[in-house]
């Protein structure tokens, strides 16, 4: 009988054992979501607490973000039973453009160690410019070449044009060369929401060596008052191009 009850003791202390863990338990969830921002909201701020929902002490070993961009300091690694630690989430969305999803990894004394902690905001620019940049693959000296991006108006209202300036210039060594470049785009012209705008620049260059370009739009939009497109591409001289067989 006596083996019996010391049995039926070992058995209970040892459940007990089993049932005495550290808890951690995310407030919110295991994802948060700004949802949608605008770049002038940058950096994104949350407070987030980390609660420990276990009978023994939650340790915080270590807090993981995925990404340079994200910051998770903690005020403390130590979370006694039913308290709760801060952690203070930072997400740089300066260069981001639509839909943002990051990871932070918190490693904990628990049996499961790691815990992933998902972030997300869906960043909306005013105006966007797709591709970033004005490309001209190949370009010759006196031919004319055209670059193109497409611009769209992301508001609810339309964006009037109000200054255009455009420049460009070849690099060549210590000398800089000359190249005429002119755009489509006028003072007057009106950006419609959601209706894509094209903009071309039309390059000709006069010596070789590498573009430099660029084209400034001034707007009625005081959330995005500046549209800066940069270009660039190398000019050679059609005579020393090397000769395929094949018409250019």
């Amino acid at each position: 009988m006596r083996i019996f009850y010391a049995t039926i003791l070992i058995f209970a202390f040892t459940f007990s054992l089993l049932l005495a863990q550290p808890k951690l338990e995310i407030e919110g969830g295991t994802t948060y979501d700004w949802g949608r921002v605008t770049p002038e909201q940058n950096p994104l701020k949350a407070s987030i607490k980390l609660h420990n929902k276990g009978n023994q002490t939650l340790e915080i070993k270590r807090v993981k973000p995925g990404c340079g961009c994200t910051t998770a300091p903690l005020d403390t690694n130590i979370i006694a039973p039913g308290k709760y630690a801060t952690l203070d989430v930072t997400l740089n969305v300066s260069t981001y453009d639509g839909p943002v999803t990051k990871s932070i990894s918190i490693f904990t004394n628990e049996a499961e160690e790691r815990t992933t902690l998902m972030i997300k905001a869906d960043v909306m620019r005013p105006i966007t410019v797709f591709p970033k940049f004005l490309s001209f693959p190949k370009l010759f000296i006196n031919e004319e070449s055209v670059g193109k991006v497409v611009i769209t108006n992301n508001t609810d209202k339309p964006v009037k044009v109000k200054e255009v300036e455009v420049s460009a210039r070849v690099i060549a060594g210590a000398v800089d060369g000359e190249a005429t470049m002119k755009v489509n785009v006028k003072v007057g012209d009106i950006l419609n929401p959601k209706v894509p705008y094209t903009v071309e620049a039309t390059i000709l260059p006069k010596a070789n060596g590498r573009l430099s370009s660029s084209v400034k739009i001034k707007t009625d939009c005081k959330e995005h008052e500046l549209i800066e497109i940069s270009g660039w591409g190398n000019i050679v001289d059609p005579k020393e191009e090397p000769k395929t067989g094949l018409n250019r």
